[in-house]
């Protein structure tokens, strides 16, 4: 009885003060760090949105990006990386992919832009979040507007993103 009592104890403690946050699910912590950013940019005859945005993950393990997304009323699904980068790749119709450098510097495609699948543990990275768009009328997000980001693990992270005048 006396070792079930301190058994208790320590677990409502522990609970408490977070001392088993490692034994919680990976996407702990996960968060959005200011607001996002909506571009458009039309790179071979193609248009794609790039959702700017920083995500902190406050645990120490990485997490997946969601197998797919949905904006404007169409599923993506999320393109893996190469296996050898660089050259990275834009995603195909129907695809998203993200990277953690700038793919669009400017109107042509950066090949070094570093593709990833996963949001990093114990830090704060700020992701590009590419796809092609057809009749994309950029403007229309002015005002804030959120994708839900599904993580495999549970964790839904609503980013908030605008479209600023340009």
């Amino acid at each position: 009885m006396v070792i079930a009592s301190v058994v208790i104890a320590i677990a409502v403690v522990g609970l408490a003060f977070g001392l088993f946050s490692g034994f919680a699910g990976s996407g702990t912590g996960l968060q959005q760090v200011g607001t996002g950013t909506l571009s458009s940019v039309t790179y071979q005859s193609t248009d794609y949105a790039v959702i700017q945005v920083t995500i902190k993950n406050g645990g120490s393990s990485a997490v997946a990006f969601p197998s797919t997304i949905n904006f404007a009323g169409q599923t993506y699904s999320l393109s893996q990386p190469p296996s050898a980068q660089p050259p990275s790749a834009l995603p195909q119709s129907g695809s998203y992919a993200v990277y953690i450098s700038n793919p669009f510097p400017g109107s042509t495609f950066n090949t070094n832009a570093n593709q990833v699948s996963t949001v990093q543990p114990n830090s704060a990275q700020t992701y590009y979040i590419v796809f092609p768009v057809n009749n994309f009328n950029p403007g229309a997000y002015s005002s804030p507007s959120t994708l839900d980001l599904n993580f495999p693990n549970g964790v839904t992270l609503p980013i908030t993103y605008v479209y600023p005048n340009q």
